[in-house]
């Protein structure tokens, strides 16, 4: 199919040219913002105690704050734990380690790659033909659902080339005991979606080479792994909020679509997982006793609130934050080969083209019926701790592209002032940071990327 991209050529996600280390590429990290998050931090408590970073997500904020306190990360998603463990306590393992590792996941491959053989060949010979200006094949490829879609719901499998080299891989599966296996599972439902096939094997293998290793090494291994397909993943803006949709709505070929295939599915997965480990070994110790807790806010508060002095909270307003923009990840964690949700086109019900998971969490600060009452038990029991809280919110406006916030600003004010002494507002915008009065509350807020809420006790 071509020279293979070299993971040097996507470097700039890894090494974070903002500030802090970004596990995964997301528009909606908050790299830009952490020199200002702290200073709210260190402003509302300048003990430097323990700092308890609820709804964690990639762990930008709590890496930054690492450096001078320790850290408790709190998310209710698996992904989250795994990543802010691997960047909180780092293992520092030497090139030659690095390269053991993935000489293992070359080896735990071979069996998986045999069964994946016959679309990994079909896939790399419809891009080499839209290359050459024959996009028939690779729209074929990209409007057709996942291998479990076939092999575990019952579709049917069309006529054609594609159909036979989804028959065949589906029957190498099934003879080699690997059709239900955690082992093939990224390459099973993500495989042709999100990832090429072959990138997808080695994904699934990197994450056997993970389990099997020690308890010291298995975080950071499953981390430089989902950071992998965040590099690998052939979407656009690089999110997994849904596939590539090689047509518009009036059914025309989108232009480039065989470049952009092209360049995704043609980098090297063994030396972006290299570039990785690479990474994550670099990343600078310090002396803090962290931790990465999986849980629910509220228990997480009750849990670990007595031993923090602050918290920081970056809780989702919109419905899209969980519930399409991880699953991939949390999948790819959890190994558990969930339930797909469904969609009815036709009068008839499908597999959802974005692979979603049936029981993805919907947290409730983006539900508008409960996210008064969800901010209402985040700040009474920060406060029943006598803790001082730090909270971001990126605004939204009118036609700006993002889902409307289920609570406003003011609201959230409002509710904070019930519990807090003093509560301030600072709108920053990666640059400057200017202070708002309360009635700068009610000006639209989008020329502000992200607007933080100090509570003081």
């Amino acid at each position: 199919m071509g020279a293979a991209l070299l993971f040097s050529e996507f470097e700039e996600v890894a090494t974070g040219r903002a500030s802090g280390f970004r596990p995964i590429y997301y528009l909606g990290c908050k790299a830009a913002f952490a020199a200002a998050i702290k200073s709210a931090i260190d402003e509302v408590d300048p003990s430097g105690g323990r700092a308890l970073d609820l709804f964690a997500g990639t762990g930008v904020v709590a890496t930054y704050l690492a450096a001078d306190r320790d850290v408790t990360t709190v998310d209710v998603q698996e992904y989250s734990r795994v990543l802010c463990s691997a960047a909180l306590r780092p293992v520092g393992v030497s090139l030659g380690g690095i390269e053991k590792s993935c000489e293992r996941v070359v080896a735990a491959r071979w069996q998986a790659a045999w069964c994946f053989e016959p679309v990994v060949a079909f896939e790399e010979e419809v891009i080499v033909d839209a290359m050459k200006g024959d996009v028939c094949g690779l729209i074929e490829l990209l409007e057709s659902p996942p291998l479990i879609a076939f092999s575990d719901e019952g579709q049917r499998v069309p006529d054609s080339r594609l159909g036979c080299a989804i028959e065949e891989t589906i029957s190498r599966l099934t003879t080699t005991g690997l059709s239900k296996s955690e082992g093939t599972l990224v390459a099973r439902s993500f495989g042709g979606v999100y990832f090429s096939f072959k990138q997808a094997v080695v994904l699934d293998a990197a994450l056997s080479v993970a389990q099997a290793a020690g308890e010291e090494l298995q975080d950071m291994l499953t981390a430089a792994t989902l950071s992998t397909a965040s590099t690998l993943v052939n979407t656009v803006g690089k999110q997994f909020a849904q596939p590539i949709q090689p047509r518009t709505r009036s059914g025309i070929v989108k232009p480039g679509l065989a470049k952009t295939v092209y360049r995704d599915r043609s980098l090297d997965s063994i030396d972006v997982y290299r570039g990785w480990l690479k990474k994550y070994s670099e990343l600078p110790c310090t002396n803090g006793r962290h931790q990465a807790v999986r849980s629910e806010y509220v228990d997480g508060l009750l849990k670990h609130g007595p031993n923090c002095s602050v918290v920081y909270a970056d809780p989702p307003y919109t419905r899209d934050h969980y519930s399409r923009f991880y699953h991939v990840l949390e999948t790819m964690c959890l190994r558990d080969n969930p339930s797909t949700s469904r969609v009815v086109k036709g009068g008839a019900s499908m597999m959802s083209r974005g692979v979603y998971r049936e029981d993805r969490h919907q947290s409730p600060f983006c539900i508008r019926s409960i996210a008064p009452m969800a901010f209402e038990a985040l700040f009474s029991r920060a406060r029943q701790f006598d803790l001082p809280l730090v909270l971001s919110y990126s605004p939204h406006q009118e036609g700006d592209g993002t889902h409307p916030r289920v609570v406003s600003m003011k609201q959230i004010v409002d509710l904070a002032e019930r519990h807090y002494r003093r509560v301030e507002t600072r709108a920053v915008d990666g640059v400057k940071h200017n202070q708002l009065n309360r009635n700068g509350l009610k000006l639209k807020m989008r020329d502000q990327a992200e607007v933080i809420v100090k509570c003081f006790v």
